[in-house]
């Protein structure tokens, strides 16, 4: 049985071939221009709505959500609910007051919020009728890596499938969840340099902390080898241009 709790109730409930150059990553294969998303500092307005409680908010109520770091939630949007498959945040530093129980070992609440990987707010999502909930983010460019610290319900696994910008599914890879001491090391990460544009997780239960990716590298010439580069090209010009001089001339007796 899973449950989300508040004081004084309890309420019930709560892959197509990959690429040669696809790889599963952890969290040091990030550059020092990686971006990280911790879903911190969100507070219910137009396009967020309190999900449960006073620390828990469903973003994407109406239409798509951009976080701080420019990652959008785009699906399910708009979002359905924490209670018909739809992605939530919990942060502590809103308050104290719900309880997310995903099993032994697994009880998040303000005396164990320090099992966040990052900061005091993690996004979840969940299927009551013990099916699977996804969550799908967006990037407004492609990225060349992406992951997260994931957990979840005991003997759940969390999966991830990475697309490019026409849809087309990269690469996918599955994770055992953990108990909430061993979050901070449960990483889960894709790296592709043909393009990441979407990500999308999913699970029966789970949560989800410090989104992390790399913009993609777009490799220019260092300005220092174009003269060189010029004269080379230049060069392999004239001997083409020479070659089929040569072939042209009348032999000699």
């Amino acid at each position: 049985m899973r449950r989300f709790l508040v004081p004084v109730a309890a309420l019930a409930g709560i892959l197509a071939g990959a690429p040669a150059h696809a790889t599963s990553i952890g969290p040091g294969a990030f550059s020092a221009s990686k971006v990280v998303e911790s879903f911190e500092g969100l507070k219910p307005g137009a396009n967020i709505t309190l999900a449960l409680g006073a620390s828990l908010l469903a973003p994407g109520a109406v239409s798509a959500f951009s976080f701080a770091s420019g990652v959008t939630l785009t699906s399910p949007i708009p979002n359905p609910g924490v209670f018909a498959d739809g992605p939530f945040v919990h942060d502590f530093a809103l308050a104290a007051d719900v309880t997310n129980t995903w099993g032994a070992g697994r009880v998040l609440n303000g005396a164990t919020a320090s099992s966040i990987p990052s900061g005091t707010a993690y996004l979840g999502a969940f299927d009551p009728g013990a099916g699977t909930a996804s969550v799908s983010f967006t990037f407004a460019s492609d990225v060349d890596r992406v992951g997260a610290y994931v957990t979840g319900v005991v003997g759940g696994t969390v999966t991830m499938r990475v697309y490019n910008a026409s849809g087309v599914l990269l690469e996918s890879g599955s994770i055992a969840t953990v108990n909430l001491p061993q979050w901070g090391s449960n990483f889960i990460g894709i790296e592709n340099l043909a393009g990441i544009r979407r990500v999308v997780f999913s699970g029966p239960d789970f949560g989800m902390d410090a989104l992390t990716w790399d913009p993609k590298v777009v490799v220019v010439p260092e300005l220092g080898t174009l003269p060189s580069f010029a004269f080379g090209l230049v060069g392999l010009l004239g001997i083409g241009v020479l070659g089929r001089e040569r072939a042209r001339a009348p032999a000699k007796h």
